[in-house]
């Protein structure tokens, strides 16, 4: 098994901590030991299956005597014992390590489940904790995760080693990641069975209401102080001698800190699949050791120094960053590589590769479930198996320096796909272009970036003449994203299903098959694999295109509103964008869309307009509507921000006024004025229009609220629709007088649970349901699609 045994191994043992969760209703009741004993049993089994070796002749093979000839080493030889099998030791070793992998996430679990903090919900508790990572700003206020040391209630105290999630309201604490804080609130044990599942896909068992929270002090570690003493200054640094955006950038690359990050650069880099560069990775770790070890080497300085030196830059490095997942194994990898290189026993880069992934999850299993770990793994494993022989091929038709570099990212692409595609169901068309274009700058970047920063500390002059040549490939780099955003070439898309991803790893073995042994696949199996591949990889946006009629789509983004509006003549229109920075942008390439005509900002609340800036960077947009009424927040900046930097239209339509868009005519019905001192000012400025077809029709409210809806009721603005988008998520803020005024034939909801409002209100669902019209909501029903069959009446479906 030499060369593959190790990643063998780690295949397999990730594979049991996969199918801890999927474990056969038979065996569920199993305790995790019962797994690791029975796979002790099997591993036990391989080692005394295993073949073994004839003992050599130390003197005939050191060369000192002749060895024996062929034909009496096959007479003296030991017969083959026919109990001991390399196929039988085989399947042993890979059935024993899945099992102990099986039972080391049962271990994980039950140590979540019977957690004191889990005990002790749903009491309010004080906790002492340090902040696992920096705050971040969310939908409903702030959220981070942190590692609690102690904690205190009514009636008693303890000392705790246990992580959990974090939320609250207010604004987030100006803390950094390794502060200390003390938190006042509430234990919650999560009943949504979603963010349930992603707590415990954490090793997290509860998390905690913030009623109070404050600053203690930094990190009780006094390394962990110095790396955030170092971080400041390095920080501080940066931001004086670069301009904002290359500051940002330089952050995210070398801190691993993305609050500065360019909201329009962040997003020009993610349309175009350089998201990846936005933060500190794995392969950040050797762009920094690299020259590391070179100055130790021009130094002189022997193996055990040069070890130590190593050693101390990568763990500085991974504390300094944040211990991100992509970062830890790449860490750990370069610790391996350094201890085989003082040993003298150098292994190969795969078989280092399975030992650090092997080591990871068994200190910490719930690392199997981090999307960005997965990434990681998969992009060096595609490197390591694929980057040679595509380098080869490539260097028949380019210098070799060339051919490494694209054939290390064509590598590194095809194995991080199928992860993309069932994680994000998406992939840009233009990413390998994209990559290939920017992977002669981000050394340079990064290394002039990270130089210009530490002689800055010693000498600012100097540090902002070496940043002036660190602008350059950084300027290069914003300048590929920004071409690249959006080229007209197409996303590749999927539903997600668990089949593509193993899909995907057949067609990645084969793939590496056919490079590295010559094997080919039957002709046949070729001809049915590029015949059925457009079908997986853009299976969703297959139907795109002019539908057959006016066709309305409610997206199922949670908590907000997001509709898309199709009609037979090719018109696109979007009504707000949800409340996640990703999620709409995600949908609209799920349904081929590839340009918005028009897009809606019905106001300026983040469950309608979180998820617009990513649709503007990703799509053309003819023209941008929104009622024009006075709006401070950050989010209403970040959004002009980038309709200034697309270059869009903008127009604030007021009542009375008609918007045409293509085959599509609009009526404006709301707002007449900008409201001051109603119940909720941007609320009540909602656009509200009215869509007709022919004599089909529908109403959107945006979150207009009884000051408005009673306008609309005194002016008789209001008439009789087929469907009605109901104002404010269904809360308790419509006038009873408004559904039958409407009287729709079917009433659609945007709402996403669990949300802190109460949405839908049980009293607004009853007068909504007193006009007789149909209830259909997201939460429930999933997305909604409405058409209008020819006798004009609506036919709604959720794909739930």
């Amino acid at each position: 098994m030499r060369g593959w045994g190790a990643p063998l191994v780690a295949s397999a043992f990730w594979a049991g901590l996969l199918l801890w969760d999927l474990r056969p209703a038979a065996a569920a009741a199993w305790p995790w030991w019962v797994w690791v004993v029975v796979g002790c049993v099997a591993l036990a089994g391989a080692i005394s299956t295993a073949p073994g070796r004839r003992g050599e002749d130390p003197i005939g093979g050191s060369g000192l005597a002749d060895a024996d000839r062929p034909a009496v080493a096959a007479v003296t030889s030991a017969p083959a014992d026919p109990s001991r099998s390399p196929a039988k030791a085989l399947i042993l070793l890979v059935v024993g390590v899945l099992l102990c992998g099986v039972g080391w996430a049962g271990l994980g679990a039950l140590r979540a489940e019977h957690s004191l903090l889990r005990r002790l919900a749903p009491r309010t508790v004080t906790l002492l904790a340090t902040l696992r990572e920096d705050p971040e700003p969310s939908s409903f206020g702030w959220h981070a995760l942190v590692d609690v040391s102690d904690v205190s209630w009514s009636g008693g105290a303890a000392t705790v080693r246990e992580t959990t999630w974090v939320s609250g309201n207010d604004a987030a604490p100006t803390a950094a990641r390794g502060d200390q804080l003390r938190i006042d609130g509430t234990l919650q044990v999560p009943d949504e069975a979603g963010f349930s599942a992603t707590l415990a896909h954490r090793g997290l068992a509860v998390s905690v209401r913030v009623i109070d929270v404050e600053r203690v002090g930094g990190s009780p570690s006094p390394f962990v102080r110095m790396t955030q003493v170092v971080r400041a200054f390095v920080g501080t640094t940066i931001e004086r001698i670069f301009p904002r955006r290359e500051a940002g950038l330089l952050l995210g690359l070398v801190l691993g800190d993305a609050s500065k990050l360019d909201p329009v650069t962040t997003r020009d880099f993610q349309t175009t699949g350089l998201g990846h560069l936005l933060v500190v990775s794995g392969e950040n770790v050797a762009m920094v050791l690299a020259p590391v070890m070179a100055f130790a080497g021009a130094l002189k300085i022997g193996p055990v120094g040069r070890f130590a030196m190593g050693i101390g830059v990568v763990v500085l490095f991974v504390v300094l960053t944040g211990a991100e997942p992509s970062v830890l194994r790449a860490g750990t990898m370069a610790c391996l590589a350094l201890l085989g290189i003082l040993l003298g026993k150098p292994r190969t880069t795969g078989t280092i590769l399975a030992a650090a992934v092997l080591a990871l999850l068994i200190l910490d299993p719930w690392l199997v479930h981090a999307i960005g770990f997965q990434l990681s793994v998969a992009a060096t494993a595609g490197m390591v198996v694929l980057a040679t022989p595509i380098a080869e091929r490539l260097g028949r038709w380019m210098p070799s320096p060339v051919a490494l570099a694209a054939g290390t990212t064509i590598a590194a692409q095809f194995g991080v796909t199928p992860l993309l595609l069932f994680h994000f169901h998406e992939v840009p068309g233009i990413t390998m272009l994209a990559n290939l274009a920017a992977f002669p700058a981000v050394s340079p970047a990064l290394l002039l970036g990270i130089a210009a920063s530490a002689l800055g500390l010693v000498w600012l002059p100097l540090g902002n003449l070496v940043a002036l040549v660190a602008r350059i490939p950084m300027r290069y780099l914003e300048i590929v994203s920004s071409a690249l955003a959006k080229a007209p070439v197409a996303w590749i898309t999927s539903s997600g299903s668990p089949l593509l991803l193993i899909g995907g790893v057949a067609v990645f073995v084969a793939i590496a098959a056919w490079l590295r042994t010559g094997w080919r696949p039957p002709r046949k199996a070729m001809v049915a694999g590029f015949a059925l591949a457009p079908v997986l990889v853009w299976q969703v946006a297959l139907g795109a295109g002019p539908p057959g009629g006016l066709t309305v789509r409610m997206l199922d983004i949670g908590q907000g509103d997001s509709i898309l509006i199709t009609s037979p003549a090719g018109a696109t229109v979007l009504i707000d964008g949800g409340p996640d920075d990703e999620l709409d942008a995600q949908l609209l390439v799920s349904y081929g869309v590839k340009r918005l005509d028009a897009v809606v900002a019905t106001h300026p609340h983040a469950d309608h307009i979180a998820g617009l800036p990513q649709v503007l960077a990703r799509f053309p947009v003819g023209v941008f509507l929104e009622p024009g009424c006075f709006d401070d927040t950050a989010l209403q900046a970040d959004l002009h921000e980038e309709i200034d930097a697309e270059g869009i239209p903008v127009r604030m339509p007021r009542a009375g006024d008609s918007v045409t868009v293509g085959d599509l005519t609009f009526d404006v019905l709301s707002p007449d004025r900008c409201w001051d001192g109603s119940h909720s000012d941007p609320n009540n400025d909602s656009l509200v229009l009215l869509l007709r077809d022919g004599p089909d029709s529908m109403l959107f409210t945006g979150d207009a609220e009884r000051e408005a809806q009673q306008v609309l009721l005194d002016t008789g603005r209001l008439q009789e629709v087929d469907v009605l988008k109901m104002p404010h998520h269904a809360g308790d803020t419509s006038l009873p007088d408004f559904f039958p005024a409407v009287s729709p034939e079917a009433i659609v909801i945007s709402v996403g649970q669990p949300n802190p409002y109460g949405h839908p209100n049980p009293t607004a669902l009853a007068e909504a349901e007193s006009t007789g019209g149909e209830i259909w909501r997201t939460d429930e029903h999933g997305t909604l699609t409405i058409t209008w069959n020819a006798n004009g009446d609506p036919i709604i479906a959720g794909d739930h």
